[in-house]
């Protein structure tokens, strides 16, 4: 059998069997809902632009472009009516969709959409997917229809594919079954509330997508231990692919001078924090304000945080909010402007902050959840304290600002740990292997197929 240029050119649209040796460069769209908002957002956008170096051609298809990147293709829910037309379209259906899935300190989201449904017809030319963060966006009751057409990777970046709507679970464990009687939900009305109710759509909906054609990725041992515990992930391969972090954008500055830019003071001992909202419960914020009332005796103590959210708390001379900072140079002076980066998150993936603040040299503090821990090994790279046991992580903060030998020593071995195990580059790598493990067997079960045939 011979692929001919063309064949290659409209592979998706006709199946992916080719013979891996006959595509010269393969190409890939990474679907998200935005391009560069949000964690997962940046994870997948530095993911994409590092595969031009390992021979991956990839694209970007969002519902929100914020950037210029030529490579970056806007999803139109309402094409082929003005682009315009259809952002507003789907900003609107974003608030429709979500409100009463909403409760303080959690997010919600169902596994259908009103603007999703087209999303595979606006494919560009691809032989892989390797969808993201897709809240809003996908419409699960596409994917055997976009699995048919091309291979998909899925990235996990929280729980939301594998549970009845939350993101992250926090200790209930209702998912690894079915859901049901949700305890975030505010409107949840019992076992068949609507946990239970999209759970089984997504059951039914996974069980019509073939395990060769579908491969779950997570950042995390954390997160892909979560999935495994799902009998809607069960049967998929799924693969720890780490997050990176691009050495050219995250490197330690002059504290000097990083502090000179935020008006900070130079003798200050500061404590960072950083969450796209302050008061969402799962980042733990309040455990922080416990240690840090413990230690406050330390001179010149100054806890300084970046993100949105009610800052009314922050007042007085131990606080300095500095407001949302999306910038990659002012977030590599915030974070080379700290001694010590603090993250007591109750239930995380693999955060682009820790693995952010280790490039810059600052050492971490946190709680020894989720993927944090993964990411910092305690005593070596920062401390760690037991999830929630906030007296431990005051130590683990006084440790690090009163002992300044300490503090430099953690803060050399998180950058070199970062530039060992989570560059992105080294990430790159991992998923252009990836996806041409996929290819190859793709190729190899059309062979055979021909060959019965024959």
């Amino acid at each position: 059998m011979n692929l001919t240029s063309a064949d290659q050119g409209v592979l998706h649209s006709q199946g992916d069997g080719a013979d891996l040796a006959r595509i010269r460069k393969v190409r890939v769209t990474q679907i998200c809902t935005t391009a560069v908002n949000g964690g997962a957002a940046k994870a997948a956008h530095r993911l994409h632009r590092a595969l031009a170096k390992e021979e991956v051609e990839s694209r970007m298809l969002v519902a929100q472009r914020c950037n210029a990147d030529e490579d970056t293709v806007e999803y139109n829910p309402v094409k082929p009516v003005p682009a315009a037309i259809g952002r507003a379209f789907f900003r609107l259906n974003r608030r429709w969709h979500r409100p009463r899935f909403r409760k303080a300190g959690a997010y919600f989201t169902p596994e259908w959409t009103l603007t999703g449904w087209r999303l595979a017809s606006q494919l560009p030319p691809c032989h892989l997917v390797n969808l993201h963060w897709v809240a809003d966006l996908l419409d699960y009751r596409t994917l055997p229809q976009l699995t048919e057409r091309v291979p998909v990777v899925w990235t996990f970046h929280d729980m939301n594919a594998f549970t009845g709507g939350c993101h992250y679970s926090g200790t209930c464990e209702r998912y690894a079954q079915q859901c049901g009687a949700c305890p975030q939900l505010r409107t949840s009305s019992g076992e068949n509330d609507m946990t239970r109710r999209i759970w089984n759509r997504k059951q039914r909906i996974f069980a019509r997508i073939s395990s060769e054609r579908f491969t779950i990725v997570c950042p995390s041992r954390w997160l892909a231990g979560e999935a495994s515990r799902s009998t809607l992930c069960q049967r998929f391969d799924t693969r720890i692919i780490p997050n990176g972090i691009d050495p050219h954008d995250y490197y330690p500055v002059e504290q000097t001078d990083a502090r000179r830019r935020f008006n900070l003071p130079a003798g200050a001992r500061i404590v960072l924090f950083v969450a796209e909202q302050i008061e969402d419960r799962r980042k733990g914020f309040r455990f922080l304000l416990k240690a840090l009332d413990a230690i406050r005796a330390i001179p010149g103590l100054l806890l300084v945080t970046l993100g949105r959210g009610d800052t009314s708390i922050l007042s007085g001379p131990l606080f300095r909010h500095l407001g949302p900072v999306h910038d990659i140079e002012s977030l590599r002076s915030a974070y080379s402007a700290a001694d010590v980066f603090a993250i007591p998150s109750l239930q995380d993936n693999l955060p682009n902050t820790v693995l952010e603040s280790m490039a810059c040299g600052t050492p971490v503090a946190g709680f020894d959840a989720g993927g944090v821990g993964e990411a910092v090994i305690d005593g070596q790279t920062g401390l760690l304290a037991a999830t929630g046991d906030d007296t431990a992580f005051a130590i683990n903060l006084r440790s690090i600002l009163e002992d300044e030998g300490r503090r430099r020593a953690l803060g050399g071995e998180s950058l070199a740990r970062v530039e060992r195990e989570f560059t992105v580059t080294l990430q790159a790598s991992r998923y252009a292997a990836l996806y041409r493990e996929i290819l190859q067997a793709q190729s190899a079960a059309r062979w055979q197929a021909v060959e019965k045939l024959c």
